[in-house]
């Protein structure tokens, strides 16, 4: 075989980009946000709003402008309208990037998994949706997705081996000649070989004849052995295990396992996709038992698919949808469609399974009819039956619910925490405004914060409106199990000593990730300890009359690391043990005094001076003049 020439490998690239422009932009963009996030640090991320909305658009885009290239490939598409259907994709694109938001939640994470499941489907699919009009397959269509998954196996393989090598390589530089070379480089060697260089090679192998995939060809043997020897044995065995585990709930008359659905949904996509591998020789007189397993697969799964009905809508009654129980009943409803028409069509037509896959997962991404909504919808209901049922309603709101009932059982505290938890995580406990009559709102001071900050908040918020108590699986399931009494104080955040001094027990920079303060309420007034996000302070603050927050005073964090890297001679990256003492600042402005009491700090002078430390602290307010220490 003769290697082709640095011209030729020219030509080829060129011809790539010629062909996939859009998508090949989509690369360079993941590239190169990939490659600077790299040169970051992490509280420099956090403030780059545009950093999820642009990867995942990126991301979207690979698949999106593939799809429409090939298709119009396929169908010759004048110049107008292939360029007009890229622009439609850019458009939708653009949209996606100014709705999604700067840190996903679980929601937009799962939208985005099946945005991008539709997307590739869409590739798979796309070029042959003309398909779906005919009585028997074509060669194309298997031999067209064959080289595409075995392109995606080998543009893998290609990259994954280029790196392993140019990382040995750089260690070898890095040992032998003494050079340092920084951890970011090997992450942005992985970001252009991920994204650039595996994308080009994969796209560089995408089928340009599409009249040439009608032709037979002969069938790979290894991919017949593996399938027959492997695969569909493997199917066969779970086959027999989850009917064996039906006999079981038939003798015993018990209700199946939740669980059981996800080994239902596994045996049936994994039977599927045996199948589809085999699909082209189904037809040869030495191979009529692929036809006949398929036709008994598909008969065999009806049942199982009975008992994954059961299964979850068992779960369903008692706690109502989620997302994960929503896709679980719409792929059981997809399984028992594609089941019932491959036995009426004698297993052809298979451009239907990806086609109908693809719209399945769009349709569920959004809409009232999406999973997102219909969940949303079905826990509000649950929260509504729950208070119903346990009296927690007055005049139809929540607020003051712990107080009326406080012995709510412990069955029902779990489900309404699971359902706060919910929405929470979310980002959504507005949904639940009809059941109080306090605002549900996120303070502005945590907009700009990570998304765990807004999501404690808003749970917190809704336990302390409704007067609610938390469910604690580990504390709550031991509880009704153990012998044991204990007895137990509110962990307080300062706890009063007297004569104007308070312990203050845990002082930390990580509440730089939450709202940035530690509250303190004082028979002196309301305080709070300021952290700013470069951790270099710590400044004591009180609320005036007016609601504003006036400075008392700072205590110079920045200057104690600063004098301990003097005084110790410190080197990068090192890490040493000192007295106590020296890791006390005490710090006076005014009637106050702040001790601190560290038992860390660390300070990354590389990253503009960041600081990060956890202690307790001290605080010593004396009396106004005139007026008695309390």
């Amino acid at each position: 075989m003769k290697l082709p020439s640095l011209q030729q490998l020219a030509a080829e690239a060129a011809r790539v980009v010629r062909r996939f422009p859009l998508t090949l932009l989509c690369a360079v963009v993941l590239c190169s946000v990939g490659i600077y996030t790299n040169h970051l640090n992490y509280q420099e991320k956090q403030h780059l709003d545009w950093l999820f909305p642009l990867l995942s658009a990126a991301g979207l885009g690979l698949s999106g402008t593939l799809a429409v290239a090939l298709t119009a490939e396929r169908y010759h598409w004048r110049p107008a309208l292939r360029w007009g259907a890229l622009a439609a994709v850019l458009g939708l694109l653009v949209v996606w990037y100014t709705v999604a938001p700067a840190e996903p939640n679980t929601e937009w994470g799962a939208r985005l998994a099946l945005l991008l499941l539709g997307a590739h489907l869409g590739v798979a699919a796309g070029p042959y949706l003309s398909e779906l009009r005919h009585q028997a397959d074509t060669p194309g269509f298997w031999r067209y997705n064959e080289t595409l998954f075995l392109r995606i196996l080998t543009a893998g393989l290609y990259s994954g081996v280029l790196f392993a090598g140019c990382a040995l390589a750089l260690v070898a530089v890095e040992n032998l000649f003494f050079v340092d070379i920084k951890p970011r480089v090997y992450a942005d060697l992985f970001v252009v070989l991920g994204s650039i260089f595996n994308t080009w090679f994969f796209l560089a192998g995408v089928p340009r004849d599409f009249a040439a995939l009608e032709q037979e060809a002969t069938y790979p043997k290894g991919l017949k052995v593996f399938t027959q020897f492997v695969l569909l044995p493997l199917v066969v065995l779970y086959l027999g295990i989850l009917y064996a585990y039906m006999g079981r709930i038939l003798l015993l008359q018990a209700l199946p396992q939740g669980w059981v659905s996800m080994l239902v949904l596994a045996l049936a996509v994994a039977g599927i996709f045996a199948l589809l591998l085999i699909h082209p020789i189904r037809q040869a007189a030495e191979n009529t038992w692929i036809r006949t397993f398929g036709r008994w697969f598909y008969l065999a799964l009806f049942p199982l698919l009975g008992l994954l009905a059961v299964a979850i809508s068992t779960r369903i009654r008692a706690y109502g949808i989620t997302e994960e129980r929503y896709f679980v009943l719409v792929l059981a409803a997809w399984l028992f469609g594609i089941a019932l028409y491959f036995l009426v069509r004698r297993g052809q037509g298979i451009i239907w399974i990806p086609a109908s896959l693809a719209m399945v997962a769009f349709l569920a991404s959004g809409g009232p009819w999406g999973a997102f909504a219909v969940a949303q919808r079905s826990q509000l209901n649950q929260l509504r039956e729950i208070s119903v049922q346990y009296g927690l309603l007055k005049n139809g709101k929540l607020d003051g619910a712990g107080k009326r009932v406080p012995n709510l059982p412990k069955e029902a505290r779990k489900r309404i925490s699971s359902i706060f938890d919910f929405f929470a995580d979310r980002e959504a406990a507005k949904k639940l405004q009809p059941f109080f009559t306090t605002k549900l709102s996120t303070p502005d001071s945590l907009q700009n914060r990570s998304r765990w900050a807004r999501t404690y908040q808003q749970t917190k918020q809704l336990y302390v409106i409704s007067g609610l108590p938390e469910w604690n699986e580990y504390t709550d399931d031991s509880e009704e199990n153990s012998g044991i009494i204990s007895f137990y104080t509110e962990n307080p955040e300062v706890q009063p000593l007297g004569n104007g001094r308070y312990w203050v027990p845990n002082v930390n920079s990580s509440v730089v990730e939450i709202e940035g303060t530690i509250p303190l309420t004082l028979l002196e007034g309301n305080y709070r300890l300021r952290i700013p996000d470069s951790g270099a302070d710590v400044i004591l603050e009180q609320e005036s009359a007016t609601g504003q927050w006036k400075p008392q005073l700072t205590a110079n964090l920045n200057r104690l690391a600063d004098s301990l890297v003097v005084q110790t001679n410190a080197k990068r990256n090192t890490s040493q043990e000192l007295p106590a003492r020296s890791l006390t600042l005490g710090t006076t402005q005014g009637r106050y005094t702040l001790h601190l009491y560290l038992e860390r700090l660390t300070c990354d002078i590389q990253h503009k001076n960041s600081y990060t430390f956890e202690g307790s602290a001290l605080l010593e307010i004396a009396p106004a003049p005139g007026k008695p220490a309390k």
